[in-house]
């Protein structure tokens, strides 16, 4: 998710970098030492390794995810609070992870559970941004989050809590898709001043859900089709 990136704009100024060591890979990892926490080696291998691997299957599914690869690290308490970290891709190649080693079973326990569907998450918006690029509207991180959300959930058998849509998903499209193009996107990309959460992924996960009922198309083959041609595809519900 692109919301951590004021974060990690800020821990970049004192980062120093450490690297994953030597090989081949399919990803370059590199660690950053931020406020005195230094990765251990077994938990450098383990994200080198569920990367390497989430880099080889996301390429299968998406043959247009850049040839070279570079994930950077960081620790971190400003993460999702369910999961432990939190994710943002940098086009055209680069995606940044903050995981938080001080929650109960450390990097290690993150790592087996979250790093995986958090880089298919991230990976897909490489690849889409090359198609529809970065910064546009609203409508436009709507869905591109929304498909990331889709892919994850679909093909690394995930289960976001921002990808889980409420009865009233409708009206919330219907809100989204009245607001201006240039509105503050945090409250309705992360958490909204009346305690609801995520409302853009989830509504945008729920749109390309409709476009993948009614096509058969998925996450990935969707890839680079349009803000507006999504939103075309799923107007009958609206």
């Amino acid at each position: 998710m692109s919301t951590v990136l004021p974060f990690l704009a800020s821990c970049c100024a004192f980062a120093v970098l450490t690297h994953a060591g030597c090989g081949r890979h399919d990803v370059t990892v590199e660690f950053y030492l931020v406020d005195g926490y230094r990765f251990a080696p077994a938990e450098r291998r383990a994200i080198q390794s569920v990367a390497d691997a989430a880099a080889r299957d996301v390429r299968a599914l998406l043959p247009a995810l850049p040839p070279v690869l570079v994930l950077r690290v960081y620790a971190g308490s400003d993460v999702i609070p369910e999961t432990g970290e939190t994710g943002a891709a940098i086009p055209p190649a680069t995606v940044m992870w903050v995981v938080n080693p001080r929650r109960p079973g450390g990097v290690a326990q993150t790592v087996r559970t979250q790093l995986r569907a958090s880089l298919f998450h991230e990976f897909h918006h490489l690849v889409r941004y090359q198609a529809v690029p970065r910064g546009g509207t609203l409508m436009d991180e709507v869905v591109s989050e929304g498909m990331a959300t889709a892919f994850e959930r679909d093909f690394a058998a995930s289960t976001p809590a921002w990808g889980q849509y409420p009865p009233e998903v409708v009206r919330w499209v219907g809100e989204l898709r009245a607001l201006a193009p240039d509105v503050a996107r945090e409250p309705w990309l992360v958490r909204h001043p009346d305690g609801r959460r995520w409302i853009g992924l989830r509504a945008g996960t729920y749109l390309v859900d409709q476009v993948a009922t009614r096509t058969g198309r998925s996450a990935a083959t969707l890839v680079g089709v349009g803000t507006q041609e999504i939103l075309a595809m799923a107007a009958p519900t609206q």
